[in-house]
């Protein structure tokens, strides 16, 4: 193993290499993009729910304001407390659907469920491999926390409940597909992501959309009109 001694004497070792992950990390007040760091081989959802510490580490950051995204500063290094974390996804997850001041993908994900194939496996236009490790059945979901509202599928594994999958107490961040986080004061379309991880601390309300049998007119909520049925 290699070591370094600096010019004050101080001793370091190497620490596990990473993979750096361009990150967009959404708080109550806050839009944090910058890099995270994932082992090679995990995902970004092991990554996050095996880590034992309070904080994510995340460098070369751009902070906003989150009720304007308006810029607050920059920094090399952070520290972001898990607790506060409601979103986080791969930045070019995320599609271009309105002018942000971060950078963004150029065109529209690709939706992750498809008529011929429901374990959202999807190659995108870097070769990166997408896919459910364990089977899972998609569940279309409404899923509410604070003043926004997620419109995406979450994946129940095989004889689980959708309540078995939000009860998991190792799941810190429950994974999301074909994703569109809504404002719920003013219903306006904040992101569009093909993939992200959504706080299970930060859940409210969890509605699969199968479930919802009426519900005022909010885009988050597209149930099927029964008017004029016999």
């Amino acid at each position: 193993m290699e070591a370094r001694i600096d010019e004050k004497g101080k001793f370091f070792t190497p620490r596990i290499t990473k993979d750096a992950i361009t990150a967009f990390v959404r708080t109550a007040n806050k839009i944090i993009v910058g890099s995270v760091y994932v082992r090679p081989g995990n995902r970004l959802t092991d990554e996050l729910n095996n880590d034992p510490s309070s904080f994510l580490p995340i460098t070369d950051v751009r902070v906003y304001d989150a009720e304007d995204e308006r810029f607050q500063f920059q920094s090399s290094f952070i520290l972001a407390a898990y607790r506060e974390i409601l979103l986080i996804s791969e930045l070019d997850a995320l599609a271009t659907i309105r002018d942000v001041p971060w950078n963004a993908p150029s065109a529209e994900p690709t939706p992750l469920i498809r008529e011929d194939d429901n374990l959202g496996v999807h190659i995108n236009e870097r070769g990166k491999y997408f896919t459910v490790r364990t089977p899972k059945d998609a569940v279309l979901c409404a899923v509410r926390g604070g003043d926004l509202a997620v419109l995406g599928y979450l994946y129940v594994r095989p004889d689980w409940r959708l309540k078995d999958e939000l009860n998991d107490d190792q799941a810190r961040y429950l994974p999301m597909t074909d994703v569109r986080v809504f404002r719920v004061s003013d219903n306006m379309l904040l992101y569009h992501a093909s993939f992200l991880l959504i706080g299970r601390h930060a859940i409210d309300i969890v509605a699969p959309i199968d479930a919802v049998t009426g519900a005022s007119n909010v885009p988050w909520l597209p149930i099927r009109s029964t008017e004029g049925e016999g």
